[in-house]
């Protein structure tokens, strides 16, 4: 099996693993957060490829919406979902309030996008393509590794967005009211879509007035000051963390699968060779991210 059939095999079965553990547990509420970014991923991915011309998806997935070369791998949608559900219960574990949740949840994926795109892109052709950009290791303004720069910044807007909108609906609506839910879990997906198209086409258009730097230098901005924040509230409540006697299994297995396929690609890709930094900080997240898989959430901190 390729690459790349691989990945969407190990997307399909982790986020089926997930679905099973919600069910189980009737965690209603994060089926309708499971339900509203994965309306988003849909979306957003789908206007992306049809009306940018910006990138364009490898025809190699078993399971696609659209017509090529403008259609979308079926998983990809489900996985912004998955995503979002466990960087959430990820980000809840450091108990801080609704924005720094949210923005938190947002950093935990895009630090593990970070190595996945790089991979991605390398791996049988490409799981998809970045029109006009040539494949190096290079590192300016225009792209990290061959990654446009605001791709990243879309994460750490759409993400927060709809992590942010699901918080306060679930400070003033009970998971059991199903009559409220379903159009609250709409609203959540179209305010998170029309907040994720107007951030990206700003960030757009300033980059096409800084010659791409706008991009690059606020999520180089964000993430940094994102990581200063988390590190300084995690040193804060050390004392009151500890390994979990009832270890949450499916949300282990998500986040290793993520991070276990991006550290081998990288390593097969021969990434050591070009920049072995990067590989440590891949290792360093995924031993932070898995840490704290392990760890129950405390009362206070």
């Amino acid at each position: 099996m390729n690459w790349l059939n691989a990945f969407e095999l190990m997307c399909y079965l982790i986020t089926a693993l997930m679905l099973f553990d919600l069910i189980r547990r009737r965690d209603w509420e994060a089926l309708y957060t499971f339900g509203s970014a994965a309306l988003v991923g849909f979306v957003m991915e789908l206007l992306a490829v049809a009306v940018t011309d910006i990138y364009e998806y490898n025809n190699g997935f078993w399971l696609s919406l659209g017509v090529p070369p403008k259609q979308f791998p079926f998983f990809g949608g489900l996985m912004w979902g998955a995503l979002t559900v466990y960087g959430i219960r990820l980000a809840e574990k450091l108990r801080m309030g609704r924005v720094m949740t949210a923005l938190t949840a947002g950093m935990l994926i895009v630090s593990m996008d970070l190595l996945l795109d790089v991979a991605a892109i390398r791996l049988d052709g490409g799981f998809w393509v970045w029109i006009g950009k040539p494949i190096t290791w290079g590192i300016d303004q225009h792209t990290f590794m061959s990654v446009i720069w605001v791709n990243f910044l879309g994460y750490m807007i759409e993400t927060p967005t709809v992590v942010w909108l699901v918080l306060r609906k679930r400070e003033c609506l009970a998971p059991t009211d199903w009559r409220r839910q379903l159009p609250q879990m709409l609203l959540i997906s179209l305010l998170a879509i029309l907040v994720t198209a107007a951030g990206s086409l700003v960030a757009l258009g300033l980059n096409l007035l800084t010659d791409d730097w706008f991009a690059c230098v606020a999520f180089l901005l964000l993430w940094g000051t994102m990581l200063a924040c988390i590190l300084r509230h995690v040193c804060a409540m050390r004392p009151h963390l500890r390994l979990s006697h009832r270890p949450d299994w499916p949300l282990t297995i998500f986040w290793l699968g993520m991070y276990g396929y991006c550290l081998v690609a990288l390593t097969a890709l021969g990434t050591p060779k070009e920049h072995p930094w990067f590989l440590a900080l891949g290792a360093g997240l995924a031993l932070a991210t898995l840490t704290l898989c392990l760890c129950d959430a405390p009362d206070k901190a």
